[in-house]
């Protein structure tokens, strides 16, 4: 089997080169988080116009590049060889449905620069796991990372509201006005950034410090509640109970079954209301707003062009925001021409990349992670972490039901490809005594 370094925390030998070592692993790791999670445009000002175009963000993609140049010269002399565990067939066969939906993509190449913004993000994501010398390190970097973030939003709220908080004034979902998104573009984007730090404040609770861990989870909850999604509010709490379940459940099968009937289950009374009349009469009396905040509009709009291109999709990350879609396309409300993606990331990816590349990435990051999940040992240096890495697939997953977080440009895709790469080594390594 292959080594990896997220090791229980031993004494390091003494010397310059060692401790030299150290500091550029966890810099490069801060570097990778603090970049995914704050980005290069932070506390962006939401009352000019947006631009529609299909250029993408500039600054974004030459970070990430430079980024990513910066941790391949450093793999290629630290055993690059520990990646081939990755490529799955899974991976290697949904890799190439994406590039097969870029070249069947009806703007082919804004569907071949999203891929390959994708597979950058993709690469970092991976080779972000072998820069820590154990798990205590890697706990102590996303830490730190994380308490800057918070930090930095908390600071916003205070110091600069009218660029932390969502303003009557924003150009766009100005009825948002009051809740909070801190460095975030969105208040979807800081909730589910929230929910994250709450599973890493867990996981420093129980590698690193009770205290420590205790504060992160208080100050991303009280967050995560001022920026009032719903959908994460909703999920946190059901992917702690979830994963708890799947650490005691003893047979793979049924702690699949378990997590994979919540995506059904969220599906069929999301989309699925749509068109099941009993479903639909069931969220008029439960719910104040069966259309889920307007979602069933865009859901009836994407579903209508999914049966357009059924195999392939229309491209790559290749529908929402283009020209054709916001000017060319007739609705019944321009809601849904704006919108950003489906809010169902299932039917989003049905959509761009066709229903087998939407089953491939299901199969890939949502069903797989759990089969890992279960393949790592249960020794202590990796039970936290598996646990860590399970409880964001396991919420990304459920939060797809109404968002889109499974291939995402950015902080949410970054940070579930890492957690379905972690459970991947884990399930395939031993660590390193």
């Amino acid at each position: 089997m292959a080594k990896i370094d997220l090791s229980p925390a031993a004494s390091f030998p003494i010397g310059s080169a060692v401790e030299a070592d150290t500091f550029v692993r966890g810099l490069l790791l801060a570097a990778v988080v603090l970049l995914a999670w704050i980005s290069f445009r932070p506390f962006e000002n939401l009352a000019a116009a947006p631009e529609v175009t299909s250029a993408g963000n500039l600054a974004n993609q030459i970070g990430y590049s430079l980024l990513f140049a910066l941790l391949a010269a450093w793999c290629l002399v630290h055993h690059p060889g520990r990646l081939k565990v990755l490529l799955r067939p899974v991976v290697v066969v949904t890799l190439l449905w994406f590039a097969l939906s870029v070249v069947t993509s009806w703007e082919p190449s804004l569907a071949a620069r999203r891929l390959a913004f994708t597979l950058v993000t993709l690469g970092i994501a991976a080779m972000a796991l072998l820069l820590p010398k154990n798990v205590r390190q890697f706990s102590d970097v996303l830490a730190a990372a994380v308490l800057i973030v918070l930090a930095a939003c908390y600071l916003g709220v205070l110091l600069v509201p009218n660029l932390a908080i969502h303003q009557a004034t924003d150009f766009v979902a100005p009825e948002l006005a009051g809740d909070w998104r801190g460095v975030f573009s969105h208040k979807n984007q800081a909730s589910a950034t929230m929910a994250m730090f709450v599973f890493i404040g867990l996981f420093v609770a129980r590698v690193r410090s009770v205290g420590l861990g205790g504060l992160i989870c208080l100050l991303a909850a009280i967050f995560l509640l001022f920026t009032q999604s719903k959908t994460s509010i909703a999920v946190l709490p059901i992917t702690l109970v979830v994963s708890a379940l799947l650490a005691r459940i003893r047979r793979p099968a049924v702690g699949m079954t378990l997590a994979f009937s919540a995506v059904v289950f969220f599906n069929v009374f999301s989309v699925g209301s749509i068109y099941l009349e009993p479903v639909r009469k069931l969220l008029d009396l439960i719910l104040p707003d069966a259309s889920f905040t307007g979602r069933t509009e865009i859901w009836e709009f994407a579903l209508r062009h999914v049966t357009e291109r059924p195999i392939t999709g229309h491209g790559f990350a290749a529908f929402w925001g283009t020209n054709e879609v916001v000017y060319g396309m007739g609705t019944s409300s321009a809601w849904a021409n704006v919108a950003a993606h489906a809010h169902n990331d299932y039917l989003n990816l049905a959509l761009t990349i066709g229903i087998p590349g939407s089953a491939l990435v299901t199969l890939w990051l949502v069903l797989l992670p759990i089969v890992d999940f279960y393949r790592a040992p249960n020794e202590p240096a990796a039970a936290a972490l598996k646990l860590l890495f399970v409880r964001v697939c396991l919420f990304s997953a459920y939060a797809s039901c109404f968002e889109s977080m499974l291939i995402q440009e950015g902080m949410l895709g970054f940070f579930l490809f890492m957690a379905a790469f972690g459970l991947r080594f884990l399930s395939r390594s031993r660590l390193t005594p």
